[in-house]
């Protein structure tokens, strides 16, 4: 028996190999985009805004056009006003299921919104996951997520009046709690 097996062994191994030999490996691209700008239109007057966000693409559908492309993103960045700073530390991934060259499903994982004081207290928090089906926009000519599928985590609220007020002086950052 052990011989069978033995032989068994050696005639699949090269079949093994030459398999994996001949997979292709995931295309890998990073895009970083520093962005500048000034936003006069949330709160009623300008908050100065200077951040990164980065793009690692790692695509494994390239080849047979089944697969899952994986956007690993960030996005850092200061939000100063009347002499406050909020930072955003986003770092999240999106896991986009192909079939047939078709986009299907996307899944966002990770820390998706993190707007934090001058004292580092939360101001606008979301984390966890969600799913969606993708659809294909004809306004904009490529795919993007569709109706939510599920989601699980920490969903906070993003709450306009109380961003603003974080830029009303650095003794307004108090910890907000994070609503469900």
């Amino acid at each position: 028996m052990y011989k069978t097996l033995a032989i068994a062994c050696a005639v699949l191994a090269p079949l093994l190999f030459a398999a994996v030999a001949r997979a292709t490996p995931p295309d890998h691209e990073t895009f970083t985009f520093p962005y500048h700008y000034v936003d006069t239109e949330e709160c009623g007057f300008p908050i100065e805004v200077d951040g990164v966000f980065t793009n690692t693409i790692i695509d494994s559908s390239l080849a047979t056009g089944t697969g899952l492309l994986q956007l690993h993103q960030s996005d850092i960045a200061t939000l100063n006003a009347n002499g406050v700073t909020l930072t955003i530390n986003d770092y999240f991934m999106i896991f986009v299921t192909i079939v047939d060259g078709v986009p299907v499903s996307s899944k966002h994982v990770g820390v998706l919104d993190n707007v934090r004081g001058p004292s580092g207290a939360p101001i606008f928090f979301r984390t966890g996951q969600a799913r969606y089906q993708v659809v294909f926009d004809p306004e904009l000519g490529y795919y993007v997520d569709g109706q939510l599928v599920t989601r699980h985590g920490i969903r906070d609220d993003f709450d306009l009046a109380e961003f603003c007020a974080a830029f009303a002086s650095p003794v307004a950052d108090k910890f907000v709690e994070v609503r469900g």
